[in-house]
């Protein structure tokens, strides 16, 4: 893997699919420092075999109309298999509005409209001996369960839905139906993918290092210029943390995020005029990310991902981010 693995989650207010590298970097090379000579460490990826892990999971919203919480507890098992592990994900509960959920009652299941349930079912993902997602199995039934996802998405917007609306819903829903096996865990699932697949990372403690990329998924109809600085130390407790800040080119994440709005407004067929999306005249977006692994597993043991977005368009401005955390909480 590389250690580029964020990557911008925008389309206005659409939230896209985790994207990946657009391909392998040279390795980074680490900031002038001091003589010292600095503690070379490898960060391991030996995840306990047959061992269930339970994590906590927070996903926190923020805009100017309004902050939303999402918490779910998730089991993760892994199994040896040839090419790395197997990973079994299991989402056991979530809290919405104060209220905690079961997924073990049947009824919660059941409550849920038929094309999100698959989002919340057990999957199985391939990863590689580093711990990165490789692909989603039996990725083709959980994929034909999907079809009525556009439908569930207007259905839970609240409100009656425009051509326009649907569109920009459209302009999400498709990247999923159409994905690869491979593409799948980056679509299907929230916070993991950025957290795993640093195993054999190797890095001088204390070095701040930095690394250009190109960055490509999601929505995005192009690739978008990046920038990241990281760090990797230990804490007192013995656990090694990765801080990683990365910021991305704000004009090519301008031109790609008006390219996505004036896709949406076309198949609106509206003659250009929706609310698909105000067009921007400037955009800047930012990524964060914090993660104690466990010196002995690789596992995280806490994880933070932050992203900060700020628009212009000629209605004004508006700022807002994403958090998620991420906290093993047994064993």
């Amino acid at each position: 893997m590389t250690l580029f693995k964020l990557a911008p989650a925008f389309a206005c207010a659409l939230i896209l699919g985790h994207a990946a590298p657009a391909g392998a970097q040279e390795a980074p090379a680490a900031l002038p420092a001091g003589e010292a000579v600095a503690e070379t460490v490898t960060i391991p990826f030996a995840p306990p075999l047959g061992t269930p892990l339970t994590y906590a999971l927070r996903f926190e919203r923020k805009r100017e109309s309004g902050d939303s919480v999402f918490d779910y507890e998730q089991r993760l098992t892994f199994e040896r298999i040839a090419e790395g592990f197997l990973l079994r994900l299991e989402t056991l509960a979530f809290t919405v509005g104060g209220q905690r959920l079961d997924l073990a009652d049947s009824r919660v299941m059941g409550a849920l409209p038929a094309a999100l349930r698959p989002y919340f079912l057990p999957m199985t993902v391939e990863l590689d001996a580093a711990g990165e997602m490789v692909r989603m199995r039996e990725w083709e039934a959980m994929r034909a369960s999907l079809h009525g996802l556009r439908e569930a998405a207007a259905e839970m917007s609240g409100a009656p839905l425009d051509a326009a609306g649907r569109a920009a819903i459209a302009q999400v829903i498709f990247p999923i139906i159409n994905a690869s096996a491979e593409e799948a865990p980056a679509l299907m699932i929230r916070g993991w993918p950025s957290v795993l697949g640093y195993g054999g990372v190797e890095l001088d403690l204390g070095e701040t290092y930095e690394a250009e990329d190109r960055i490509e998924g999601g929505l995005l109809p192009a690739s978008i210029p990046a920038v990241a600085q990281f760090t990797l130390t230990r804490t007192p407790e013995g656990n090694l943390r990765l801080f990683q800040s990365t910021i991305y080119d704000p004009e090519a994440i301008r031109a790609a995020t008006n390219a996505v709005i004036d896709a949406a407004r076309a198949q609106a067929g509206n003659g250009g005029k929706s609310d698909a999306g105000e067009a921007l005249d400037a955009m800047q977006f930012s990524d964060n990310l914090d993660i104690a692994f466990d010196p002995t597993t690789g596992m995280p043991i806490t994880a933070e991902v932050l992203r900060v977005i700020s628009v212009d368009t000629s209605k004004g401005s508006g700022a807002g981010g994403e958090i998620m955390t991420i906290r093993r909480i047994a064993p």
